[in-house]
């Protein structure tokens, strides 16, 4: 039986670390689709409800009448669910 190089060993290594870091990268830089999701502002923009009451709704516990669901991508920005928000909308109209 020959024996493995250190240095190939270590090559292969390498090359599997890089690409479960690549993995990793590509899963927290992932943009959530736009057509499903949307932000406190563009829930502005779409109902003319202030961005600031969204916000602080969603900081209720999941329990309580007035939260909305929400689930957050990076250290500050917030998505809504669209058909969530619409729901919401249509119940209040």
């Amino acid at each position: 039986m020959t024996e493995q190089d250190p240095k190939d060993s270590l090559l292969q290594t390498i090359a599997t670390l890089e690409a479960k870091l690549d993995f990793v990268l590509d899963s927290i830089l992932v943009k959530p689709d736009k057509s499903k999701y949307m932000t406190a502002q563009e829930i502005q923009k779409e109902y003319g409800i202030s961005h600031r009451t969204v916000l602080n709704r969603s900081n209720f516990r999941p329990g309580h009448k007035k939260y909305i669901p929400s689930f957050q991508t990076g250290p500050r920005r917030k998505y809504f669910e669209r058909n969530v928000i619409e729901r919401l909308f249509k119940q209040n109209e």
